[in-house]
């Protein structure tokens, strides 16, 4: 897009934030009409197609990234380092568009669930040139990230798990105007209620003040996927609020009075992060067969179930499921990657050897 929604709104804005234009138009919605018939509901029920942001690698972290990149180029750096577990979309979409802008990434890796997805993923990190580093736990990521490397690494810039600060925030305050202008132009109702997968809670945290801003009577919630006990409500009042001082003094943020109506809810989280659940199974079933809706076990089919869950309580509608995996295949690409070419530390999850990881 040659300008994003936000800057339409509030022109001020563009001459002190930096941005980069990766996704090429308004991700389309639809109804999803099949799902109301099965699921015997008169509630109108849509969803917001983000796995179409870009042709390259798609998904939410994309829209993140048309600031953090710009953010990171504005600053004259061009090393990212990031982290994640072990088939992080964050850090495979942080490695495919920050090479584009000539931006290298280093992300620590950190155990979850093994699947055939997470493998493919790694393999495909290392592809398109991201230098890996295997920390195993939370806690020795965190102790690298935070504080013994800052002591060692300078002039790169620090990305915290899943782009969630506030220039990345800045991404799904920026998608909830592009929701309004679809909304007022006719393209789909105005939702009572948007169902959205919540991880490190950057992408409801934009939602969220996005609504705000926009005057939009809609109220988010997030299904929690990850266990993380930082990641909470807590968590999400705090990225709005810095949210909104980054935004001055393009928008006269003292005039705002931010009143929180996001809901989290773990009620789908099931064994944790990585893990099926047999709600999220049923919801991978049922989108696929009925509306060739492709979701994955971690994220958006827990999220969905959220959404099912929902109407066949009777509650109204209507309901926006913003869809946030990455529907570009790269299956072949991932093929051609000899997986001992990685960095040997990461051989074991591969030759049946790992003893750090739960397949699964």
């Amino acid at each position: 897009m040659k300008r994003p929604p936000l800057f339409e709104r509030f022109n001020a804005l563009q001459k002190h934030i930096p941005w980069i234009s990766i996704l090429e138009k308004p991700t389309p919605v639809r109804q999803l009409t099949n799902l109301q018939k099965v699921l015997k509901t008169k509630e109108a029920l849509w969803v917001k197609l983000d796995n179409l942001t870009s042709k390259a690698y798609g998904g939410n972290k994309v829209r993140k990234l048309e600031f953090l990149l710009a953010d990171a180029l504005h600053q004259d750096k061009h090393t990212i380092v990031t982290m994640g577990g072990l088939g992080t979309n964050h850090g495979l979409a942080t490695t495919i568009h920050g090479r584009t802008q000539n931006i290298h990434t280093r992300i620590y890796i950190e155990d979850q669930p093994l699947t055939p997805y997470v493998l493919q993923n790694l393999k495909l990190m290392y592809y398109y040139g991201a230098e890996l580093i295997y920390t195993k736990t939370r806690w020795r990521t965190a102790l690298r990230f935070n504080l013994f490397d800052r002591l060692r690494w300078r002039g790169v810039y620090w990305l915290p798990t899943g782009g969630s600060t506030p220039v990345g925030v800045l991404g799904y305050l920026n998608a909830v105007f592009e929701l309004r202008n679809q909304i007022q132009a006719g393209l789909l109702p105005e939702p009572r209620l948007i169902f959205v997968a919540a991880g490190s809670v950057g992408t409801i945290s934009g939602i969220e003040l996005g609504l705000q801003l926009t005057g939009l009577n809609s109220r988010v919630i997030g299904i929690q996927v990850t266990s993380n006990p930082r990641f909470n409500q807590d968590r999400v009042k705090n990225l709005v609020h810095k949210t909104l001082r980054l935004l001055t003094p393009g928008i006269e943020v003292e005039k705002i009075h931010y009143e929180p109506r996001f809901e989290l809810s773990n009620e789908f989280l099931g064994r944790g992060y990585g893990y099926p659940t047999k709600s999220g199974n049923e919801a991978l079933e049922m989108a696929l067969e009925f509306e060739q809706l492709h979701l994955d076990p971690t994220y958006t089919a827990k999220t969905f179930a959220g959404v099912i869950d929902y109407l066949r309580k009777g509650k109204q509608g209507p309901i926006l499921y913003w869809h946030t995996l990455n529907s570009v295949d790269l299956s072949d690409v991932a093929s051609q990657v000899d997986y001992q070419d990685l960095p040997s530390p990461f051989h074991q999850f591969f030759d049946g050897s790992s003893l750090g990881c739960t397949s699964g």
